[in-house]
Parts: C-alpha cells; structure tokens; sequence
C-alpha cells in the first residue's frame, strides 16, 4: 500500500524525535531499580539505622526539657543533623541512581517541546480516543497481570511461611521480631527481584513501541534524501567520501601498472598499456606528495617498474587525466620508457628460465 510504514526511520527522524523528547523509555524500569537500590541500602545499613533511630527516640523524648529561647540554633543544628542521617544519604543515593537509569536508557537529554502549551491535549475526543487506544489498553493488561503475579507471591510466601509463624508464639518478642523481620525482607526483595524482570521486560517493550511508531513509509525516506542532498555539508560529506573512495580504487589500480614515472619524490604516475584493447597507454593513477610516496610503495610492493623522469612526470600529472590515455604529444617519449620496461622485465624472464 501507498505510504505505508515499512521502513525504519533514519538517523534525522531519530534526531527529530528525539528534539521533541520522543524516546524509549519505561517508567516502570526507573521504579523497579530505585525500590532494588533502597532495599539493598536499608538492608546493609539495618544496624545503622537501628541506632540511628534510638539515638532520636531519646533526643525527642527528652526534647522539652531542652528548649529556650538560647538554645534554639542548636536545636534546629541537631533536628536536621538528625534528619540527615535518617534520609540524607539515601535521598543522595536516590538522585544519583535514578540520573543513571534515565541517561541509561535516554542518554543525555534536554526537550523542553513537552512544556509547550498544546490545545490538542484539552480535546476531549482526543482523551477519549487515548484512553481506549491499543496502547492504554495494553498498559492496563500490563497492570492486572503484575497486581496478579505480585498477589500470587505473597499468597504462596505466606503458604509457605505460616506454620513456622505459627510456632514462634511460644518464643520470646524479640526472636518472634526478628525472625518476622527477616521473612518481611525475603518477600520484599522476591516482590522487588520480580519488578525489576517486568521492568526489563516492560523496556523491551517500550522500544518495540517507539520503532514502530517512528517507522517511515519509502516516500518519506526519499523525500527526506532530497532534502539532505540540498545540504552543503550533506554535500561535502558526499564527496569526501566519493574522493576516498576514488583514491582507494585508484591505489588498487596502481597494482595492475606497467611502469610509475614519477619526479621522483613529489610526483608519480602510474601508467598501464594493453596493445590489444588499447590505442595508446593510460594513467591508472596519479598524485602529489604523500599520494604519490604511497603510489610508490604499492608499485614497489607488487613490483611495478618505477622511472624517474621528471619532465614526463609533470608533463603526464599536468595534461593527463585518471582513466584517459596520454595525451598525442607523449606517445613517444612514453613510448620508449615502455620499450624500456618491457626489455628490462624480459631480461628478468630470462635470468628466471
């Protein structure tokens, strides 16, 4: 069908959506590591906040006892230094952990296009139409099912758990609090370990979600080259890597040359004859500087004849051209550097057999 999606988006409709703040994300993954995150901290920190908790006790029993109009600097001192070691460290560890999730699955990210005023979003109809969409209607099956799982848990921990509840009745409170306080953290982190899976899973999702919603039809990716072509530095791109990807085919023809004229050191031609497809020699390769020291390595390397002679050289690198035959002018003097080479490889030849 005309316009439809099937192709995936490219980089700009990516960079696009992600300036409107449209990316892959799954809130469910933020609260599922934060509630890990705060269950491994209370857990190693239990002894801690034990005592923590007792030193505050006491401090507020006995508060009234300490309070004048002297006094009341240090107080507010002592009440936040208490409130600090309560929550501080872990509303620090919190933030940090809950920055790293986001830029986890976002990357660094800053859209302020979501604050925009939009009179879409106070229609009615749109509002109805979102809340009977496949998507909310997934999102509420998500829900029931993990309200399902997260009750089924609990119901078989308690299974489990009961009668060994039951028998420490006969124990003294603080066994009873501590065995009950152990098995409260064991259901917990199941519960926890369990969220984190539907998290992960929930991400996955999300992303499947966000491809297909960002997917483009093949009219769209078409008239988006268009206007990418028009871009000069869409352009310059283009051709560097056009340029690169002459010099790369020019160097491998460099292998196939008879001979390589060059300067000796700032110039290098390299020039191939075949009397049964050719009428006259043609330069398969040539360069400056750098170009030709590496157009001389690859001839030595495969060994390519290398003449020096610097009139041909500047004569050929300034009249010829890159896949064209010598100019009429050169045909004789290229002529004899060729009878040249072709003598010196037989004489080769011989000494071989």
């Amino acid at each position: 069908m005309a316009g439809e999606k099937t192709e995936k988006a490219t980089p700009k409709r990516r960079e696009e959506s992600r300036k409107k703040g449209q990316v892959a994300k799954s809130i469910e993954l933020n609260s599922a590591v934060l509630l890990f995150v705060a269950l491994i901290f209370f857990y190693f920190n239990a002894n801690n906040f034990k005592d923590t908790a007792s030193y505050s006790f006491n401090y507020f029993l006995n508060l009234p006892y300490h309070i004048s109009l002297n006094n009341v600097g240090s107080l507010y001192a002592d009440i936040m230094k208490i409130f600090f070691m309560f929550v501080g460290v872990f509303f620090v560890l919190i933030v940090i952990v809950a920055l790293l999730v986001n830029v986890a699955q976002t990357g660094i990210m800053l859209s302020f296009e979501k604050l925009n005023f939009d009179l879409e979003k106070l229609n009615p109809i749109n509002g109805i139409k979102n809340l009977f969409s496949l998507r909310a209607l997934g999102e509420l099956a998500k829900s029931i099912l993990k309200i399902i799982i997260i009750f089924s848990i609990m119901y078989l921990f308690i299974k489990v758990k009961y009668k060994s509840w039951l028998d420490l009745t006969d124990q003294p409170i603080n066994v009873f609090t501590v065995v009950l306080a152990k098995n409260m953290f064991a259901i917990t982190f199941y519960l926890v370990l369990f969220m984190v899976f539907l998290a992960i899973l929930d991400y996955i999702y999300q992303k499947y979600i966000f491809e297909h919603s960002i997917m483009m039809s093949k009219e769209e990716v078409k008239e988006e080259f268009k206007q990418m072509e028009g871009d000069p530095k869409i352009k310059a791109k283009i051709r560097k890597m056009q340029m690169e990807l002459a010099r790369r085919r020019m160097m491998e023809n460099v292998k196939t040359a008879d001979v390589v004229i060059t300067n000796p050191t700032h110039i290098a031609v390299a020039l191939k004859y075949d009397q049964s497809k050719m009428n006259a020699p043609k330069v398969v390769a040539k360069g400056l500087d750098e170009v030709a020291l590496r157009i001389k390595e690859i001839a030595i390397k495969n060994n390519v004849v290398i003449v020096e002679n610097p009139p041909v050289a500047q004569s050929l690198y300034k009249q010829a051209q890159i896949d064209k035959e010598i100019p009429i002018e050169l045909y004789e003097t290229v002529a004899k550097i060729l009878s040249y080479v072709y003598n010196l490889k037989n004489k080769k030849t011989n000494k071989l057999l």
